[in-house]
């Protein structure tokens, strides 16, 4: 029986004398517009081949091939999909998030693909950017992840049909070494003598790193604390917001990470500290409801302490240098120098010592992590019982 024929595929002839097909085939109706969809592709070495082109075309269907021939009249670029996906982000990241984003995509991802069509951005490309940035930055995988994260908006949204990143090797890391974070904490001795170092130096700063120290609290939650969260009939402090930055990098008050409000016990020495320091501030006149606050009772930028904990270091060389002119017998070193951060990790670590019958789950309740398990799992697991051994154990560190 003889083949019936195809009239959506002819052969043709160039003047040079190769033989072509092409291919003229009805796609279906555009559902957002009602119009016909037919696709032309010529130049296609055998009829097999235009065959399988015009199963895949059909296969793909009228509403994504319709997008996919928009979008190569429109010639859309990275720059346009970044600002298409920017907008869905807003409604689900905080504004700090949002900031680094925009400074990711400024600082980076524009300059090297904003103006690149994005159906055009190649493997080797992408490949030459992540390699250029692991040579320097170590958080070069975090800036590579933007661009990646909007080509897979432009997949989703059938603005392009493959991921370049499918093709590219991520540097297994960066040339630049990264900050040792192993011992980026303090033993029980060490942050004694830090607290002494501390309070030699400034009462308010004392008290906000021993605020930390005691609570485990990130440095932007101890930064967002009002005297309405400290709670000195019972002995608690609810953490429940943080010291942040908006899109517009300008600093305002936000809900804590991960949004796990929590209340931590004070030890005994926190509530002393802290009412002791409340009594102070009210006979200097200070009556600002923030209780780290600046000069004119504003909230600190989230990076302040870093700048407290540089002047305190100096503070103790200066301190260990005069000590040791004079007693060049009794030497005394420096602080080993952490950061804001290594202060909560001081608390888990010295707490988490595997004797006192604090578990992870305790850990976690103290700190406010969320992992895959709910918040309201934490607090259901976490025993009144339980809450009295927290305050106990950190009352018996002592500091």
């Amino acid at each position: 029986m003889a083949r019936k024929k195809d009239t959506e595929i002819t052969e043709y002839k160039l003047k040079n004398g190769k033989k072509y097909f092409r291919l003229r085939t009805y796609i279906g109706i555009n559902p957002e517009t009602g119009k016909v969809i037919n696709v032309t592709r010529s130049k296609l070495k055998s009829r097999k081949e235009a065959e399988e082109l015009r199963r895949n075309l059909k296969a793909q269907g009228p509403n994504a091939l319709s997008q996919k021939i928009e979008t190569a009249q429109k010639k859309i670029t990275a720059s346009y999909v970044y600002n298409v996906w920017f907008e869905v982000m807003k409604q689900d990241v905080r504004g700090s998030t949002l900031g680094r984003f925009k400074d990711t995509w400024k600082n980076h991802t524009e300059p090297e693909f904003g103006d690149t069509y994005i159906d055009r951005i190649s493997p080797d490309h992408v490949q030459k950017y992540v390699n250029n940035l692991a040579s320097k930055y170590v958080t070069y995988r975090s800036i590579a992840n933007q661009l990646h994260r909007i080509i897979r908006y432009a997949i989703f949204r059938h603005w392009c049909n493959n991921d370049p990143f499918d093709f590219v090797i991520m540097p297994k890391k960066s040339a630049k070494s990264s900050r040792d974070n192993s011992r980026n904490f303090y033993e029980l001795d060490e942050l004694k003598h830090f607290l002494d170092v501390a309070k030699d130096y400034s009462r308010m700063k004392y008290t906000y790193f021993l605020t930390v120290a005691s609570l485990g609290c990130r440095r932007g939650e101890a930064l967002a604390l009002k005297w309405s969260d400290v709670d000195f009939n019972r002995r608690t402090v609810k953490i429940e917001r943080t010291v942040a930055k908006n899109e517009d990098n300008k600093k305002v008050i936000d809900d804590v990470k991960n949004g796990v409000h929590h209340t931590v016990p004070m030890s005994d020495n926190l509530y002393s500290i802290l009412k002791e320091y409340r009594e102070f501030c009210d006979k200097i006149g200070d009556h600002y409801e923030i209780i780290f606050h600046t000069k004119n009772g504003d909230i600190n930028w989230a990076q302040q302490p870093d700048l407290w904990l540089k002047y305190l270091y100096k503070f103790d060389k200066k301190q260990c240098k005069k000590w040791n002119k004079k007693h060049p017998k009794q030497i005394k070193k420096p602080l080993r120098e952490i950061t804001p951060h290594g202060l909560r990790h001081t608390l888990a670590t010295l707490l988490y010592d595997g004797t006192n019958g604090i578990t992870p789950k305790d850990i976690q309740y103290i700190l406010g992590h969320k992992t895959s398990k709910t918040a309201m799992e934490i607090y259901t697991h976490v025993t009144e019982k339980q809450k009295k051994d927290i305050k106990s154990s950190i009352n018996n560190l002592n500091f």
